[in-house]
């Protein structure tokens, strides 16, 4: 997996700020797999477990799950093994999995697929460990001019920083297209294959020059960002609130986003 690999600090606070754009989809993603009692459940990329997924499976669901979270990056792993023991939380490779044929009934992937290198072999790989009959329920996020925040994010930094870092910032938003989505799971060979848009306010409550500054240390271009002079600091988190000063309402920041969300059966 590439693309978005945090260290220690970052992988830390990434927990924190995470929440902000993945926390509100997570349940969604686990129900439309319709997890059923004794389910043997994959979280592919599961990070931090930041966006909840499989620590929020049974709680969602409404049964009980064997749950296993999978990810190429250990700092994210040692997170998210102090936040949940019961989880058994693997260090791999989604193109390699240590896993046997069929070994789950449920593969739950949030924000994970555009980042890995070679997209088609990871749906082929998450194929093989998964059941006859077994559900895959994927998400990732829309084109990056439909998400308020980041797509001024994406700018404040490409102005500050500098174009390598803004390429940083928009990699999540790389697999955007219905079209992309059917095809990987049709050559993966799953059936039943469903796409769908959801678009929601995802909300924070803290300033937004403050939310700025902790979010951008939760990413790759941390030190980036932080070797910053202050003033400099300053002139990009004010450029993020004063661009996005017409959403915000009593509660704090209200911005839309759009999800995709890939459902299939194996």
């Amino acid at each position: 997996m590439s693309g978005f690999q945090l260290s220690g600090d970052a992988a830390s606070l990434y927990e924190r700020y995470g929440q902000f754009a993945m926390g509100p989809w997570a349940d969604d993603l686990i129900l439309s797999a319709r997890c059923r009692e004794g389910d043997r459940v994959l979280d592919v990329a599961c990070g931090t477990g930041t966006g909840l997924v499989a620590r929020r499976v049974n709680a969602a669901s409404g049964v009980t799950c064997r749950i296993t979270g999978i990810d190429l990056n250990e700092h994210m792993l040692n997170v998210a093994a102090r936040q949940d023991l019961a989880i058994d939380w693997q260090l791999g490779d989604v193109s390699a999995m240590p896993f046997t044929d069929a070994a789950f009934d449920v593969i739950l992937c949030q924000q994970g697929l555009q980042f890995f290198p070679d997209r088609q072999a990871a749906m082929h790989e998450m194929a093989r460990v998964l059941a006859p009959g077994g559900r895959l329920s994927v998400n990732v996020w829309g084109p990056l001019e439909r998400q308020a925040f980041f797509v001024t994010l994406f700018k404040a930094v490409s102005r500050f920083i500098g174009d390598n870092a803004a390429k940083t910032i928009a990699s999540p938003y790389t697999l955007t297209t219905r079209e992309e989505l059917r095809g990987l799971a049709s050559g993966a060979g799953f059936k039943n294959i469903s796409v769908r848009f959801e678009q929601r306010t995802i909300r924070a409550a803290e300033d937004i020059a403050q939310f700025t500054d902790g979010l951008l240390q939760a990413t790759p271009v941390a030190s980036q960002f932080l070797a910053l002079a202050s003033d400099q600091r300053m002139a990009l988190v004010s450029y993020v609130a004063d661009q996005l000063a017409d959403y915000v309402d009593d509660a704090g920041m209200a911005v839309p986003q759009e999800n995709h969300f890939l459902f299939a059966i194996r």
